[in-house]
Parts: C-alpha cells; sequence; structure tokens
C-alpha cells in the first residue's frame, strides 16, 4: 500500500505543477512531451527521456504551448525537471 501512496503523492504533485504553470505562465524553462508542436519563438535547449526542454523571452510561452497542444508543461531545470542529471 506505501508504494502506491508514494506513486499517488507524486502524481499529484507533477499535476500541481502543471497547473500552477498553466495559469501563472511564469516558468522560465519548460519541459513539455516529445511530440509536442513547439510555436515560433521557443526553442528547444534539450532532450530528457520522452521529454522536451523548452525556454523562451516571451513570458506568456507556456500559454502558447498549451494553445499548441502541449498536454503538460512542467518547469525545468537543466535537462530534466528534477535535474538529476549533474
Amino acid at each position: 500500500m506505501r508504494p502506491f501512496l508514494i506513486i499517488v503523492t507524486l502524481a499529484v504533485a507533477w499535476v500541481a505543477l502543471a497547473l500552477g504553470a498553466m495559469l501563472t505562465g511564469t516558468i522560465e524553462t519548460a519541459a513539455v512531451p516529445k511530440g509536442t508542436r513547439i510555436p515560433a519563438n521557443i526553442a528547444v535547449i534539450g532532450t530528457a527521456p520522452g521529454l522536451l526542454i523548452l525556454r523562451s523571452d516571451d513570458p506568456g510561452y507556456v500559454s502558447k504551448l498549451y494553445q499548441a497542444g502541449a498536454t503538460f508543461v512542467l518547469p525545468a531545470r537543466r535537462k530534466t525537471c528534477l535535474d538529476l542529471q549533474r
């Protein structure tokens, strides 16, 4: 039962981050699923398993990613949102 609770907690946290990013649109570097259509003026600066790491100087680029069909947009650091590749 404990592993299930850990997985559910991580999933809820992930969804909360995605919703926060969608509503505020204030993240500098973002991670989206591979295959997401990337609008103009948004640069792909890296990849991680199943993710594209993006950056833009446009403060509203998170909203543009959702409008382009991104299923989620997460804050990212370096190569992954958890920065596991140090």
